[in-house]
């Protein structure tokens, strides 16, 4: 199956629709958004909600549902990051199933075969939103890493509300079990699956920051490992770091043999991913995308062109 791949497209307002002016190009079988999606922030997470609701509303959705209308064979799969509010997902949530699929702690079937495994949270950040974010590990909380914040505010209630990250409420480690019994279960155990993770494995090419700092979750690390052993992970996509590619020179990495990728993303050009499932390394192409609609396929050595 062929696979668009882009993630973090809230960092310039017309990104999501260069992605799916690509897909119309390239007829992939399905489009995965990896989270960050909404590129309406404002001064604070206060003032920023009503911008949220009311982007998703009149841009998001009735852009995802025109082009669902147009191409009901190629399937949208997306789910929000840690930079969306989750003061909007409730009008996400109502067309879950109909323009498109919700990933967030799903399985998601491609074919009989082949399954998406998605899952957005991110281990601790420095930033005060913390709709998406949790504690990493059980034995390796993230909570202590230099610069991170532990208190901050949650939006789900459709408000501000402080929180504070507790490890004792429950860890990224443990939501990935949850999702490894899943895939455990009659009804997913013979199907090979594509692992959409917002957060990056740690210690690899696709999480280093411009601080020079890894600051990807272990976490998602040991669920690839886990499942790379297996032989049913067949690749791993992630965004959250933006510049890692220019910060590593790597826009992937093999985690005991299962390619992941981070693209990046940058502020001119929509930057994606395209593959085909059956030989991954061999057909994967970065993908770019301008301000005209224009859609490049680069080849596998000018994986790092000039922004």
């Amino acid at each position: 199956m062929k696979i668009l791949f882009s993630s973090d497209t809230h960092v310039y307002p017309s990104f999501m629709a260069r992605l799916l002016k690509a897909a119309e190009q390239l007829r992939p079988d399905a489009v995965i958004f990896g989270g960050d999606l909404i590129p309406d922030w404002r001064d604070s997470i206060r003032t920023s909600i009503e911008p949220h609701r009311t982007w998703v509303r009149e841009q998001m959705l009735p852009l995802l549902r025109e082009f669902h209308g147009k191409h009901d064979k190629i399937k949208l799969l997306l789910d929000f990051g840690n930079d969306d509010l989750a003061a909007a997902y409730d009008l996400a949530r109502e067309r879950d199933g109909e323009d498109f699929h919700l990933l967030h702690m799903r399985v998601v079937a491609l074919s009989d075969s082949l399954a998406v495994v998605g899952y957005m949270n991110v281990n601790p950040t420095p930033f005060l939103i913390k709709d998406r974010e949790k504690p990493d590990c059980r034995d390796h909380t993230g909570l202590s890493a230099q610069g991170v914040a532990v208190k901050g505010f949650v939006t789900a209630a459709g408000e501000q509300v402080p929180h504070v990250l507790d490890a004792g409420a429950g860890t990224l480690e443990d939501d990935l079990d949850v999702l490894s019994r899943t895939l455990t279960e009659q009804a997913w155990n013979q199907h090979a699956f594509i692992f959409v993770s917002h957060a990056p494995p740690k210690d690899t090419l696709l999480d280093y920051t411009s601080s020079k700092v890894h600051v990807g979750s272990l976490a998602v690390r040991r669920f690839i490992e886990r499942w790379a052993a297996t032989g049913r992970l067949v690749a791993t996509l992630h965004g959250h770091i933006h510049e890692s590619p220019w910060m590593t020179g790597g826009v992937w990495q093999e985690i005991d043999g299962a390619p992941c990728f981070n693209v990046g993303q940058g502020e001119k050009k929509l930057r994606a991913l395209w593959f085909d499932t059956e030989r991954v390394r061999e057909s994967a192409r970065l993908v770019l995308v301008d301000r005209g609609g224009t859609v490049s396929l680069m080849e596998p050595g000018q994986w790092l062109p000039k922004q």
